[in-house]
């Protein structure tokens, strides 16, 4: 944290010198401050698209009366900056998704990376020295100050008149594209779905087990039926039998050291969020209502011995203790599915089985704890969930107008229908196939020719996406497994944090880390120490690090925020 507020420190002072109120003379840069070149020069070379002939009205307008992308002067060789995919800069251009892009869309594009280490550094650098970029992908964070500061040029113009991109992303997306002149300063990439990551994996073949024997008093399996849910006395009860089932070394429940927590255990408790509306205003977990009675509850599975908390990273972790059968209960992430069912010490797959198509039925997953009162009802399911803007590409202040309508219709060009489809997930029959109107993907091709895929994303068509994109979760049968599971009903069941939405702050970002830190410490010591937990005690590290300040930050913005109550669709029970 302190590094990344350096650069952007770094980055107001030179903007503040180099680029003043924003804009400049109209020239574009290469690398150095010493070299430029003027966009008259680069007509001169054949570069610039030349516009539309004039109708007879002597207009560059479409017919309709609106303006269009074709109707503006585009330069034709960008310059793009944007992630470290792991691969040289000549390897990435000379990729064959590049060539696809070129020819399709017309534009001489120059892929540039960013450096493994000082890509900070690297972006400040762009904008300070007004280096020779027309598309640069930044964090939100880099986005907001650097739009603050005026080094961020104004695309609104041009994205009303394209062709795909202005109808590709929701409302939500453009409003955290846009200063508060209303102005669009980015393309803003926008999670592909809204959807959990996590669900807890347990041993399933235990549990019909324990139902087999017990037919009086069965623990009702998670289903489609119920949501993927089960209730917190079932959970207790599916606990003390897993205990039994354990080896002496074994926990009936296992929890990695980065967890104090969980996401499918806190809705039982009425938690749906780390930062969720109480009473109208956005309250961080630790100070919401059920909060103490979840603290309390994994308390008491830790001091009675069902669980297990992996306190340093040379302990062993959740996932370990599941594929040797030494839990029988612990969270997983969906890409964490594959190593678990293929890897379960008791239930190996038969030797020459193609691990990407095997699912150990030993094996299965729970979306959520709820309430014993909501048991088996699907609706009352609630799950944590995120879906935001995470990064942008933007074009630099120093961009010439043609440049500028340049980097836009070559976002555009790239979102045609059929265009996108090939760029994201391949070729119908070759990279993936089409089940029941859902997207799969082929291997070993589809890793093989869509490896890269995601990199070449500079805009997104939001709706097609959220389907392509579930390809890249069925890459082996173990993961489409957990992530079909968790997600179920997740239109319906996911609870949203409004904070990922946020601007940054200047109160929030000076103090979370160590809020944070010093939060999940205290946390630690109650949960997983012998001893009655005291809530008292972990708010106390939440005021004493700034924690009141950081939440009437948070809740300035809140008020003030226009898309908030369109934001979280799903409500608590």
């Amino acid at each position: 944290m302190k590094k990344q507020l350096a650069m952007l420190l770094t980055v107001a002072m030179g903007l503040t010198l180099l680029t003043g109120c924003g804009s400049d003379d109209g020239k574009s840069s290469s690398a150095s401050v010493e070299e430029s070149g003027s966009a008259a020069e680069n007509t001169e070379q054949g570069s610039v698209q030349e516009s539309e002939e004039p109708d007879d009205t002597g207009s560059t307008e479409s017919t309709s009366g609106e303006k269009s992308l074709a109707d503006y002067e585009k330069e034709t060789h960008l310059n793009l900056f944007m992630g470290d995919p792991g691969i040289t800069d000549e390897e990435f251009n000379a990729y064959p998704m590049a060539k696809i892009i070129a020819e399709a869309t017309g534009y001489d594009i120059t892929y540039t990376l960013s450096p493994s280490t000082e890509a900070e550094t690297a972006r400040s650098n762009i904008f300070m020295l007004k280096e020779d970029y027309q598309l640069v992908s930044v964090s939100k964070t880099e986005f907001f100050t650097l739009m603050s500061l005026g080094a961020l040029k104004p695309i609104t113009e041009y994205v009303e008149a394209s062709s795909y991109l202005k109808d590709a992303l929701t409302e939500d997306a453009w409003a955290a594209a846009r200063g508060n002149d209303g102005e669009i300063y980015g393309v803003p990439g926008y999670q592909p779905k809204n959807c959990s990551t996590s669900g807890l994996a347990f041993r399933l073949d235990w549990l019909n087990e324990y139902n087999e024997a017990n037919p009086d008093s069965e623990i009702l399996v998670p289903a489609e039926d119920n949501g993927y849910s089960m209730c917190l006395s079932d959970f207790d009860k599916m606990l003390e039998y897993f205990a039994t089932k354990v080896p002496s070394d074994g926990y009936a429940m296992s929890i990695d050291n980065s967890l104090t927590q969980i996401p499918a255990i806190l809705p039982a408790f009425g938690v749906y969020q780390s930062w969720a509306e109480v009473d109208g205003k956005l309250t961080y977990s630790i100070e919401q209502p059920g909060f103490q009675d979840y603290a309390k509850y994994m308390d008491n599975l830790h001091d009675s011995g069902l669980a297990y908390y992996q306190r340093s990273a040379q302990d062993t972790n959740t996932i370990t203790m599941l594929q040797s059968g030494r839990s029988g209960v612990g969270l997983a992430y969906h890409w964490q599915a594959y190593p678990i069912e293929t890897q379960l010490a008791d239930n190996m797959p038969e030797e020459g089985t193609v691990l990407d198509t095997y699912t150990n039925d030993a094996i299965g997953y729970i979306a959520a704890l709820v309430p014993d009162d909501c048991k088996g009802d699907a609706s009352k399911v609630r799950v944590f969930s995120e879906q935001y803007a995470s990064s942008y590409y933007v074009v630099p202040a120093h961009s010439t107008d043609a440049q500028a309508a340049g980097a836009v219709d070559f976002v555009d060009k790239k979102l045609e229908p059929e265009l996108f489809r090939r760029l994201t997930i391949g070729v119908e029959g070759e990279t993936f196939e089409i089940r029941e109107g859902e997207y799969y993907p082929i291997l070993p091709a589809f890793n093989d020719e869509m490896q890269l895929a995601d990199q070449f994303m500079t805009g997104t068509r939001m709706e097609d996406y959220s389907k392509y994109w579930l390809a890249r979760t069925r890459k082996t049968e173990a993961q489409n497994k957990i992530f079909s599971t968790i997600n179920c009903n997740v239109d319906s069941t996911g609870i949203k944090n409004p904070v990922t939405m946020m601007p940054p702050n200047e109160v929030y970002d000076n103090s979370w880390t160590a809020l944070d830190t010093a939060v999940f410490d205290s946390l630690v010591l109650n949960l997983y120490n012998d001893g009655e937990f005291d809530l008292e005690t972990v708010l106390s590290a939440w005021k004493a690090n700034n924690g009141d300040e950081v939440t009437a930050a948070v809740n300035e913005w809140y008020s003030t925020w226009e898309s908030k109550d369109a934001f979280n669709t799903v409500k608590p029970r």
